[in-house]
């Protein structure tokens, strides 16, 4: 990385860069903004001494500590992202479908559509009971093994921190050594969704549906610098019902996590949230757009704590 420390004849001295721990919290396909919101806290001559993440925060900060390059990083992320082999898996995700519903108008699901609904419902209960997550970890496999290094953690040329949680022991995982793929497949394996990692006798998954910003994690990796976290989760909004019982579970679950998250914030030194919380974790369309909400919150953050 280029010294920004550097003076133009001519010119008024450069600011000293600001040495920064860099946070990076889950939040599925929104995690594509910190990308650019890495790009925005360079601009701004920060120095990003180390660098944490959690679930798509890891592969995020993962791409970015061994290839200090961000313009590279993302177009070698968009690159991939517009694949025929990422769209392939895309297109599978969920059955097939985002969350928006196969109806284009306000009539009544037809027969057709009914019958349609009740086969996935049951397609994923059977998956429930029978089987250890709902997908396949080949999503994470494939994208890891064309995103990341055949290295180790401990080889980044940034400090690098993998944070999962081990669901032998229940004790939150702080990886700074060992296989940076595998480490960030486990970060990445939400909990029922994606199968458990297993890796140097633990079985990680991914800590964010709890936890999905890694401060807490920073005391015991490295000494406290100026703490820089971004949040790229989900916005809680309104609803009209919670009706059954497992939405009532599903919704305090995320209550929960809203809290949680809110307690841990007051830890960083600064807060960058892109304006992506609209969005669902499985949509990667428009990855521009969301690279872009992330340079933008980027620069809104620190010129309003640092003035850079």
């Amino acid at each position: 990385m280029k010294d920004q420390s550097e003076t133009v004849a001519g010119t008024r001295p450069v600011q000293e860069p600001l040495a920064v721990t860099l946070a990076l919290g889950g939040g599925g396909a929104r995690g594509i903004s910190h990308l650019g919101v890495i790009e925005g806290v360079l601009s701004a001559g920060c120095r990003i001494d180390r660098i944490l993440g959690i679930s798509i925060g890891s592969l995020a900060a993962a791409m970015f500590a061994f290839d200090p390059d961000i313009q590279h990083v993302q177009k070698k992320t968009l690159d991939y992202l517009s694949s025929p082999s990422f769209q392939r898996f895309q297109h599978r995700l969920l059955l097939s479908r985002s969350a928006k519903d196969d109806r284009t108008s306000d009539q009544p699901p037809s027969r057709w559509e009914r019958m349609k609904q009740a086969i996935r419902v049951n397609y994923v209960c059977q998956q429930i009971v029978r089987l250890p997550s709902l997908l396949k970890g080949e999503l994470l496999h494939h994208a890891t093994l064309h995103l990341l290094p055949e290295a180790n953690i401990e080889d980044a040329e940034i400090p690098l921190s993998v944070v999962a949680v081990d669901l032998l022991t229940g004790d939150r995982v702080v990886l700074t050594d060992g296989p940076v793929r595998e480490a960030v497949r486990g970060s990445s394996s939400i909990p029922g969704i994606f199968p458990p990692v297993e890796l140097a006798g633990k079985r990680l998954c991914d800590i964010g549906v709890l936890n999905s910003l890694p401060i807490p994690a920073i005391d015991e990796t490295h000494p406290k610098t100026t703490v820089i976290a971004v949040d790229v989760s989900s916005d809680l909004v309104p609803i009209e019902a919670c009706s059954t019982a497992v939405d009532v579970l599903i919704r305090m679950h995320e209550v929960g996590e809203r809290l949680f998250r809110e307690q841990v914030r007051r830890e960083a030194d600064i807060l960058i949230r892109p304006e992506v919380g609209h969005r669902s974790w499985f949509e990667f369309g428009e990855p521009e757009q969301m690279l872009e909400l992330g340079r933008e919150a980027a620069r809104r953050a620190l010129a309003r704590k640092i003035g850079r």
